[in-house]
């Protein structure tokens, strides 16, 4: 299944060494579109429903940072025998890591605002895509200063 993981410092390793893979704790939090938030969702578009996903991970990444910093949220994949909900932590799409995963790293997305101008933005933060293989340059993003 797919998750949506906010930048935790202990996944700065793997992602300044450009693997494609990231072994996760039991008990991280993540955001994903389960079975159960696709049937309160009839209808909708799953592509609709992954934004509304990787959306709430970007605004958690963003109360997680300093004001002036951009937040990073990973994609990546895991089995989902390793997930359980946690709607009453994460809202609609949470979910918890029930066991140690290794996860296969699909993306990245940095916000283009810091956390500040974010804030004071009614609409979802635009988000940089990067490559699995471009952790290291979505790292620097994070670095540079928010539009």
């Amino acid at each position: 299944m797919r998750i949506y993981l906010p930048l935790a410092d202990e996944d700065r390793p793997a992602l300044l060494s450009a693997r494609r893979e990231i072994d996760l704790p039991a008990g991280r939090e993540a955001w994903a579109v389960t079975a159960e938030a696709r049937a309160d969702r009839p209808g909708e578009d799953i592509e609709d429903l992954e934004y509304d996903a990787v959306q709430d991970a970007v605004h958690v990444a963003l109360q997680a940072v300093e004001p002036d910093a951009r937040a990073l949220v990973m994609a990546a994949d895991v089995a989902d025998k390793a997930l359980e909900g946690a709607t009453s932590t994460g809202g609609a799409y949470g979910v918890r890591l029930v066991s140690g995963a290794r996860a296969v790293i699909a993306s990245f997305h940095v916000t283009e605002q810091d956390a500040r101008t974010a804030e004071q933005d009614d609409t979802d933060p635009a988000l940089l895509w990067f490559d699995a293989s471009e952790g290291p340059s979505a790292l620097a993003q994070l670095d540079r200063p928010g539009v």
